[in-house]
């Protein structure tokens, strides 16, 4: 996981995730969208629980043990699928009404541990 410059240490909440002999460390859905300008780069794991599809592209919904977020994807898992990704932190500001309604999401750059729940 990248931090940007100046900030406090986030990773107290984090876990690690073994993968065999590979190790990858995990950032909890909830401290990402609670501090999104910590983080550049995250690794995340959790239950794909919902799928937009879009032309060429699409959407979905990962949920962990703390929260759920949206991953902008070009290829889409299945729903149940449990997966750890890793993607780049993106924010879109919404304004209504004088309020920021804004969304954190993550641009999926790697499925590392695809596995199908619908077996």
């Amino acid at each position: 996981v990248e931090r940007s410059r100046g900030l406090g240490d986030v990773y107290k909440r984090q876990g690690l995730f073994s993968c065999g002999s590979l190790q990858v460390q995990v950032a909890n859905v909830q401290e990402i969208q609670q501090n999104r300008t910590a983080y550049n780069r995250v690794k995340i794991q959790g239950k794909v629980i919902n799928i937009a599809p879009f032309l060429g592209t699409g959407a979905y919904e990962i949920q962990d043990s703390t929260s759920s977020i949206w991953v902008i994807s070009n290829s889409l898992p299945n729903l149940g699928d449990e997966l750890i990704i890793q993607g780049k932190v993106q924010y879109k500001s919404i304004p209504i009404a004088g309020n920021e309604e804004g969304e954190v999401y993550i641009e999926e750059q790697e499925k590392l541990q695809p596995n199908s729940g619908n077996k």
